[in-house]
């Protein structure tokens, strides 16, 4: 017998697809099949669209209100308003899920979850369904009675439990499922030896996630103030307006631009540090290569929190302003103490086989399912 459990993602930032594809892929070492939906292109490409366009237009114009609605969240809960609108697509939904025996269901993204939580609702579904939270902070947001475990990296999940009355054995602090693939354990000079870098000059990547969404002008002009030349990393994603820009720039350093790539691992074994906002999968994996983080301009609400969360651990160094990059970086590649107490923290914190360890509590969950029912037809 196959089992064909349904995995809900959302191309609202590439980290949840990551996620998605972590976890499918320990699936199937465990003789498990299951198939990644792209939720809201999957109902309709307009409304994967607009979903899309309405985040990023409101991060970019509007990135305050996003914080307010993010950290008010208790006071005035904004966000289920998604699971109303999710009501309009619950036929839609359960004929996906019907299309096969579907034993149970996971999804990666807040907005995706809402839907499915709705989907149960309407149609009184039974199937279990499991929430991977991509971000180091839990939220009220994330809550709903029909979701029958929770996985997450933050380590206070019993408090958080308790403080919002939902049963604390629904958490699991499992970690962030990243791909944990060959260049994990690559040495920094076989990294930098397979993709063509110097192996005598300092190496800061910047990166902006999938789509990125990190200020690299600002930063590109505030790093020309270090005193020595290094390498610069520019991972632009799927960003092709500003590689067109930084093509432009002149700079005292060695600018190397790197559009989407699945070889993101390699690229942090090679560096010295990485200049980032704080997505999730991003601060994940570069805890696993335990390659030091500096923060610049993390996205308002969430990612705020895992900002805060990774400086409060000694993992992670943010900058206030763009004046301070120069003096933080140089602390970060030059200074041995700050880089070793970085890489250190993060050795703590990294949680390389979360996707295994997800996988395997799911699955022991389903075990317990089927026998407390076969238990109660004997």
């Amino acid at each position: 017998m196959e089992f064909r459990p349904l995995i809900f993602s959302a191309s609202i930032g590439h980290g949840h697809n990551q996620a998605a594809t972590a976890l499918q892929q320990e699936f199937w070492k465990k003789g498990y099949f299951p198939e990644i939906i792209d939720t809201f292109y999957e109902l309709n490409p307009v409304l994967h669209k607009f979903m899309l366009s309405s985040y990023l237009k409101l991060l970019k114009h509007g990135p305050r209100v996003w914080r307010n609605i993010y950290l008010r969240a208790e006071e005035y809960p904004l966000f289920l308003y998604l699971d109303r609108f999710g009501l309009l697509f619950a036929d839609h939904l359960h004929k996906i899920i019907s299309r096969e025996a579907c034993p149970f269901i996971i999804s990666t993204h807040p907005f995706v979850t809402a839907f499915l939580t709705s989907l149960k609702r309407k149609k009184q579904l039974m199937v279990p369904l499991y929430t991977v939270i991509t971000d180091f902070v839990l939220h009220p947001a994330y809550l709903r009675p029909e979701v029958n475990g929770y996985f997450t990296i933050d380590p206070n999940c019993s408090d958080f439990a308790k403080l919002h009355n939902v049963p604390s054995d629904r958490f699991f602090s499992a970690g962030i499922p990243i791909i944990t693939d060959q260049f994990i354990n690559k040495s920094k000079w076989k990294a930098r030896y397979d993709l063509g870098l110097e192996q005598d000059k300092k190496t800061l990547l910047i990166a902006g996630g999938g789509m990125g969404l990190t200020k690299y002008m600002e930063v590109i002009r505030c790093i020309d103030k270090l005193n020595k030349p290094i390498q610069v990393l520019c991972m632009v994603g799927h960003n092709y307006k500003a590689k067109e820009k930084i093509k432009l720039i002149k700079s005292n350093h060695d600018i190397k631009i790197v559009e989407f790539t699945q070889n993101f691992l390699l690229y942090l074994k090679a560096s010295d540090a990485i200049l980032s906002k704080a997505g999730g999968l991003t601060m994940a994996e570069s805890l696993a290569c335990e390659t030091p983080i500096v923060i610049f301009h993390p996205v308002p609400g969430h990612e705020e929190q895992n900002a805060q969360f990774l400086v409060d651990s000694g993992a992670a160094i943010m900058p206030s302003c763009g004046k301070e990059i120069p003096d933080v970086i140089n602390r970060v590649l030059y200074e041995k103490n700050c880089y070793s107490q970085l890489r250190k923290n993060a050795k703590k914190l990294k949680k390389p086989d979360a996707a295994r360890n997800i996988v395997h509590e799911i699955i022991q969950l389903e075990k317990q399912q089927r026998e407390n029912i076969h238990l109660s037809y004997s």
